[in-house]
């Protein structure tokens, strides 16, 4: 990769993005992939744990984002070659981006496709002491941040942003299978001194900068995607900020819409990722008062409670058209040694409530699925082992699953009626939810067998069909909260045939059993839900009776799921699973 060297002419900083203006404002290019932006069926979303994909897909999440950080995949120069990097041309350059990293972007996609989750990269500049320190704006390079603001002065930089943002958005470009259809450029921009540092400037450089990456983002990802959606994004602090370049997010807007006009990039053309967490972030209640959270537009800070006063102020001053994403918040579990699980179950609901009946937001990103044990808030739906490893779920797991189901927790039911207080609004129940019960079966002699045409699914590394039945390996590098199974696609009518039954023998857990799950889909938004506990080691007929659910007629999916009981998997743990059928 080439970079300007000492000495070399460069365009003024204030002309140069003049130059990224007009381009911006001029050149059109024809896109790659022109399919419409996609239609989720639920605002639900998570930033998700890598690798527990599944376990997502079980809670119904419908929107996730992925952090991609420029460095876990541009490595320093000694890496670059065909042994650990993909080389893209690009411009006349060659970029290089690592093998290890794009395949673990292409699994963490992958399953999250196998669920048609919409996806929201994140593109993030860590600091950089290499030959690719040059991405970073020159004022920003000597002090330690999280993030920093991309060298927008610098026409190598820009390029390099270009080819960024298009090899990825070429990469998980397709309307289906692995897909990013939009991007989030930067995090929480008006605190710029610790989440993009651009160094002792003045606050209308610092937006000319960030427009200008944001435009580049725009143009590079549309000319491969062309519906994809550009977010800048913003955090809680509203009317004033709170220290030393931390700015107010109504004043970075403001200053950031009229810039984008003038690359062409008028209202409705830029999106906005909003993070509406409460004053205290131990503090898991959003309904707690404070003189900072009113509902007016010089609010000092704008949470779940008051998130009306973004979303008229963004109508009213940039359409509705210009489309909000709450893409980060989070409730926590344990405020000053005490513990707020029961209160976090009840406020993940609340939220996501209070989001789904606000049509301006298309998608509510819990932060986060896991406990992450270098930050003081406790907010995931699971604690940890350590690190960002899932031990037992809390509270708020079933909350979050259930939020917008017909099946209710203690959490979800008070939830709803303060959301509707809020709102004025009854919440939506999405899902149609039969919770049904398993039986033991005296035998399988079912009337029709329906064994065939089942799938691999969730933390398995062997799936193989042998005399008549599956037999499944769970695989042991997986965490061991993430579900295994299979999958069958393909209509069964029990209108007649009203029992459905299986046999299934595991081997073997740490505590000596297992929990079976059977998920039988009509459609997309009615499924019947069934558990049931069993011993490992030996064979277990197990049926359920569907005369009291009314879609039985029509089911198109059949999951059946194995997850632990009490304690995890020993390593070579597998699953036999036979005889699939129903009866009278």
């Amino acid at each position: 990769m080439r970079k300007v060297r000492a000495g070399a002419y460069r365009l003024p900083a204030v002309m140069f993005m003049l130059v990224i203006a007009l381009l911006t404002a001029s050149v059109c290019r024809a896109s790659e992939v022109n399919y419409a932006y996609p239609k989720a069926s639920s605002k639900k979303g998570l930033y998700v744990c890598p690798g527990m994909e599944e376990d997502a897909a079980e809670l119904g999440i419908k929107h996730a984002t992925i952090n991609l950080s420029v460095g876990d995949f541009m490595p320093s120069s000694s890496y670059r070659n065909n042994t650990h990097c993909v080389p893209f041309e690009y411009e006349g350059e060659t970029y290089w981006f690592a093998k290890n990293a794009l395949e673990q972007y292409d699994s963490e996609l992958g399953r999250l496709a196998q669920n048609n989750v919409l996806v929201t990269a994140i593109l993030l500049l860590p600091h950089r002491s290499d030959d690719l320190k040059y991405l970073i704006y020159p004022a920003a390079r000597s002090k330690n941040a999280n993030y920093y603001q991309w060298n927008m002065t610098d026409p190598n930089a820009a390029r390099a942003l270009r080819a960024i943002v298009t090899f990825f958005q070429r990469r998980y470009a397709g309307p289906s299978g692995p897909r990013i259809v939009g991007w989030i450029v930067g995090n929480e921009v008006n605190n710029s001194g610790v989440w993009n540092w651009a160094g002792n400037i003045g606050i209308d450089t610092y937006v000319d900068l960030y427009a200008a990456q944001v435009a580049e983002v725009y143009s590079a990802a549309r000319s491969v995607y062309a519906n994809a959606r550009i977010y800048m994004c913003l955090d809680h602090y509203w009317s004033s900020g709170n220290g030393s370049y931390w700015y107010a997010g109504k004043d970075i807007l403001t200053r950031f819409a009229p810039r984008m006009a003038a690359r062409g990039l008028g209202n409705g053309t830029w999106c906005i990722a909003y993070h509406p967490y409460n004053i205290s972030q131990y503090e898991p209640n959003i309904l707690s008062t404070s003189a900072a959270v009113t509902n007016k537009a010089s609010t000092r800070i704008i949470t779940m409670k008051n998130i009306k006063v973004l979303t008229k102020y963004v109508k009213k001053h940039y359409s509705k058209n210009c489309r909000i994403i709450l893409s980060e918040q989070g409730y926590s579990s344990v405020t000053s040694g005490r513990d707020t699980s029961a209160e976090q179950a009840k406020n993940v609901a609340l939220a996501y409530y209070i989001a789904q009946q606000n049509s301006m937001i298309d998608a509510f990103i819990l932060h986060r699925q896991v406990d992450h044990t270098g930050e003081g808030e406790r907010y995931g739906l699971y604690t940890s082992w350590g690190g960002e490893n899932a031990a037992y779920q809390k509270l708020s797991w079933s909350s979050y699953k259930y939020a917008d189901t017909t099946r209710n927790t203690k959490y979800t039911k008070n939830a709803a009626k303060e959301a509707k207080k809020i709102t004025g609004k009854k919440v939506k129940k999405i899902f149609t939810v039969k919770k049904g019960k398993f039986k033991p079966a005296a035998d399988l002699a079912w009337s029709l067998n329906y064994t065939n045409n089942f799938y691999p699914y969730g933390a398995l590394k062997d799936f193989r069909y042998e005399n008549g039945g599956y037999y499944l390996v769970h695989d042991y590098s997986r965490n061991p909260n993430v579900p295994w199974g299979m999958i069958r696609d393909g209509r069964i009518n029990c209108k007649n045939y009203k029992k459905l039954g299986f046999g299934i023998r595991v081997s073997a857990s740490l505590s000596g059993g297992a929990t079976v799950y059977l998920r039988l889909w009509s459609g997309t938004k009615k499924y019947y839900d069934a558990s049931c506990q069993i011993p490992c080691g030996v064979q277990n007929y197990l049926y359920v009776n569907l005369k009291k659910w009314n879609s039985r007629k029509k089911i198109t999916r059949t999951e059946i799921l194995i997850r632990p009981s009490g304690a995890g998997w020993t390593e070579g743990s597998s699953a036999q699973i036979f005889s699939f059928g129903i009866r009278k």
